[in-house]
């Protein structure tokens, strides 16, 4: 059975495929190696995966992670799964390629990822080509769940907020500037603190502040990254992640002023990947 992993910063899908049929699913946290260590991945694939799974029936691992984007994190990841997996044959891949091979298949176009945190890249059909570096968190992200809690809190703490949305914000969280910094400079996976925000402003995204954040964050993405593609007018172009689904219509009005028509917005990677490896 071949076992398909899709790991972002704040989960991952673990998905085991016998032939054409799904015989298991089981989601964990995410793993992005530049958050755990090897001693953290261990214990999670311990306690909320390797019980759910039989090693012998495992003979392959294709592992598709936010964060694989070095030999040494890649090495790390096969590492520990080898601990659990002994005759399996691993594979570590970016989590980018799994977008592209989850929106286009064996075709060409722009794959872009808008969950947590974002990245994009050209894709031949075989080989991704990026124009633009994932920074993560404190110097990219542009358009992901992050850049939105970075974008919010600042004007929140900025007092720039409009006062019913203030008021709102105050009512569902309680923070203090001391509970947030906390959050921020001591505590694991800041990234995803900020993400985390995305909750307030879903249900508030009628609000003319919050639309204007979300526009502003999905027109800073194409900034930093689509326009980077030389002939990007012409080419497809998918997202996947769950800022990009569920904010799908302000991106689609960032992507008109833009004049590029988005072909394809996934809100993960998960069943475009089930059928990539079917085949």
């Amino acid at each position: 059975m071949k076992l398909i992993a899709d790991s972002g910063s704040t989960k991952t899908t673990w998905i085991l495929l016998e032939g054409d049929t799904v015989k298991n699913t089981i989601t964990t946290c995410g793993l992005n190696p530049y958050f755990y260590n090897a001693e953290s991945v261990e214990a999670v694939i311990r306690a909320d995966l390797a019980p759910f799974l039989v090693e012998s029936h495992v003979s392959e691992i294709h592992f598709y992670g936010a964060g694989c984007s070095t030999v040494y994190n890649n090495n790390m990841i096969s590492d520990v799964l080898r601990v659990f997996f002994r005759h399996a044959r691993i594979e570590i891949y970016h989590d980018i390629l799994g977008a592209a091979r989850a929106l286009f298949g064996d075709g060409k176009g722009i794959a872009c990822i808008l969950g947590t945190g974002c990245n994009s890249c050209f894709f031949d059909g075989v080989t991704t080509h990026s124009r633009v570096d994932s920074l993560g968190y404190l110097f990219g992200d542009e358009g992901a769940g992050s850049y939105l809690g970075k974008l919010f809190l600042g004007a929140y703490l900025k007092k720039e907020l409009p006062a019913d949305l203030r008021a709102a914000f105050d009512a569902q969280y309680s923070y203090t500037l001391e509970d947030i910094l906390n959050s921020l400079y001591n505590q694991p996976s800041p990234n995803r603190f900020l993400a985390s925000f995305s909750h307030f402003l879903s249900p508030n995204r009628e609000h003319p502040f919050v639309q204007g954040l979300l526009f502003r964050s999905f027109k800073d993405f194409f900034s930093a990254h689509i326009v980077k593609y030389a002939g990007y007018r012409d080419m497809a172009i998918g997202f996947i992640g769950s800022i990009a689904y569920n904010y799908s219509e302000v991106l689609a009005k960032v992507a008109t002023l833009e004049d590029v028509e988005i072909s394809r917005i996934l809100p993960s990677p998960a069943e475009g990947l089930v059928e990539y490896h079917k085949r």
